[in-house]
């Protein structure tokens, strides 16, 4: 209750500090009572995943704008909404937008700080131990010998085996790794492809929505332009 108080005479004296200030109320600028934009922020970051350290920097940086942001969209909403009838339902429909925006900054900023903690370590493992041990692969051969050789998937084993034929085998070996990886590649690049298809679909709707909202704005502006007092 305390803080709701507080919160209401915040409301009330900020049309005043605002005139006294000259500044542009929300008025000016076009807000709507109530009326919040979802996060900008969640088309780009849904899933992030950071290559470097100076990606997540740039979240987070973006993710701090976006807290800024916040502030005064809440500050401007506390002011208009002040000037409503339904106050708190106002205040609480802004509200509901302005802390799932809070939220996931605030989530942002925890997960480039983690995913920069981790490509640290990998640098840091990569500094240690630059060219660690390869396994060996299918169609590998440490030793290549003309005589007969270990049983080994991609290795030739019969007796009397020549150069030719183990590298005959190497050959099919690698083809089929390659055969594995442009499969794996194109996995990859379907998953992409879903993910961008559904951040557009979701940039499409925010855009839908705001071009609703402007012309609601547009109209509203219309209708009390053409209001005439009678004197």
């Amino acid at each position: 209750m305390k803080n709701f108080k507080k919160l209401f005479l915040l409301g009330m004296l900020l049309p005043v500090s605002m005139l006294a200030m000259g500044a542009s109320t929300p008025e000016d600028l076009g807000w709507e009572a109530g009326v919040v934009a979802p996060s900008p922020l969640k088309s780009k970051y849904a899933t992030p995943l950071f290559q470097t350290i100076e990606e997540a920097e740039q979240a987070k940086a973006l993710a701090d704008e976006e807290l800024d942001r916040v502030k005064k969209l809440r500050e401007g909403q506390h002011y208009l909404c002040n000037q409503k009838i339904l106050v708190n339902s106002c205040i609480n429909k802004a509200e509901k937008v302005l802390k799932d925006r809070e939220r996931f900054a605030e989530q942002l900023k925890r997960t480039a700080d983690h995913q920069i903690r981790q490509i640290k370590i990998n640098n840091q493992q990569k500094k240690a131990d630059p060219e660690p041990p390869q396994p060996t692969r299918r169609g590998e051969v440490k030793t290549v010998k003309e005589a007969s050789m270990p049983t080994k998937r991609g290795v030739v084993s019969e007796p009397n085996v020549t150069r030719q034929d183990q590298e005959a085998a190497n050959v099919e070996a690698f083809a089929n790794k390659q055969s594995e990886q442009e499969l794996r590649k194109e996995q990859l690049q379907r998953e992409a492809k879903a993910r961008q298809e559904r951040r557009e679909a979701r940039q499409a709707r925010y855009e839908a929505d705001r071009k609703k909202r402007e012309a609601a704005q547009e109209r509203q502006g219309k209708d009390e332009g053409s209001f005439l007092p009678f004197f």
